[in-house]
């Protein structure tokens, strides 16, 4: 586990991927020095078989519903 989206993230990715995990990354939470490294990392992550999503995306997947207290904390964050 790392933040470099096309080394550490990659490889994690790729062993949990082979491991028979769902994965998911959250495109908008991981990093590079360069964009054209990131940019290749997701990409290659994805035709592996990982889910690209965002923050926002996840947060409200997780909450499930889109109403109650809960539901509003997480506007407040996204906002």
């Amino acid at each position: 586990m790392g933040m470099e989206t096309h080394i550490c993230v990659y490889q994690t990715v790729m062993g949990l991927l082979s491991a028979g995990y769902d994965v998911h990354v959250i495109a908008d939470a991981v990093s590079s020095r360069t964009y054209d490294n990131k940019y290749i990392g997701l990409e290659k992550m994805k035709v592996g078989g990982a889910q690209l999503t965002s923050t926002e995306t996840a947060l409200f997947e997780l909450a499930r519903i889109a109403e109650g207290p809960e539901f509003k904390e997480i506007l407040k964050l996204v906002k």
